[in-house]
């Protein structure tokens, strides 16, 4: 089933401007894990913004589940997509990670009731993914970089939507826990999540992915299954050389 369908879906700005998005069409079945990789202002974030509706598109370009994305409240749309941004302006000072975690419930609640018992064991099971258990207490503004990080992912997994879209999600995680994230992902993967993620580093996303969606200058140069990307496309892309081993892609400089 297609979960997110885009169709002939151009974006700028400033409407006098250049598209940085330009006449994309594509679908993602239910349970694909894809990655979106492609150079600097290739139009990345705001593929991203496209599709969890941050930015509304155009009416009848990006659907969800068969609908208008534009047709969703935003209370019923982030039960089907969780976004996690490169990025979040966070009101740290008074939020402490528990009280941040709690906020990814919020849309299943109905009328003035509080959090449920199913609530609350959903929030622990994204800590224990995360391993963030003993932060629950500390304040937002405590944390370091990569703490921060992880619990903006388990907020994500908290908010247990049908889809995942993120961007750059491991920009402040050490090596063990980029590692650890890409293998929860795949775990998520294998019991019904759908996966989009936008990944600065090609060879993660070429380990870990099932399918890749090269974007460049605004437009899909590849999207297809990872072992069917032709190696020259992306050398042409990144402006690298590239060699293929086993599961990994090994650059090399070209100046």
């Amino acid at each position: 089933m297609k979960v997110i369908e885009v169709k002939e879906l151009s974006f700028s700005y400033v409407k006098s401007f250049e598209p940085l998005i330009k006449n994309l069409s594509f679908s993602i079945e239910q349970g694909t894990f894809l990655t979106i990789v492609g150079p600097n202002g290739s139009g990345k974030t705001t593929l991203f913004r496209l599709l969890t509706g941050i930015i509304r598109p155009e009416k009848n370009r990006v659907f969800v589940w068969g609908r208008d994305i534009n047709t969703y409240p935003r209370r019923e749309l982030v039960k089907y997509i969780s976004a996690l941004p490169s990025t979040e302006i966070i009101h740290n000072e008074v939020l402490r990670v528990d009280d941040y975690l709690e906020l990814a419930r919020y849309p299943y609640i109905s009328g003035f009731s509080g959090l449920s018992d199913v609530d609350y064991s959903i929030i622990e099971t994204a800590k224990k993914i995360t391993q963030i258990h003993k932060l629950g207490k500390k304040y937002l503004w405590e944390l370091s970089q990569g703490e921060l990080a992880r619990v903006r992912i388990a907020r994500m997994i908290a908010q247990d939507s049908k889809i995942f879209i993120m961007d750059e999600p491991t920009a402040h995680l050490d090596i063990d826990h980029k590692l650890w994230f890409f293998g929860a992902l795949r775990r998520m993967k294998a019991n019904g999540k759908t996966i989009i993620a936008i990944i600065h580093d090609i060879n993660f996303a070429y380990r870990f992915s099932d399918e890749l969606l090269v974007l460049s200058d605004g437009r899909i140069e590849f999207l297809g299954k990872k072992e069917d990307v032709d190696l020259k496309l992306l050398e042409r892309v990144f402006n690298v050389r590239i060699k293929r081993v086993n599961e990994d892609l090994l650059f090399e400089e070209t100046f």
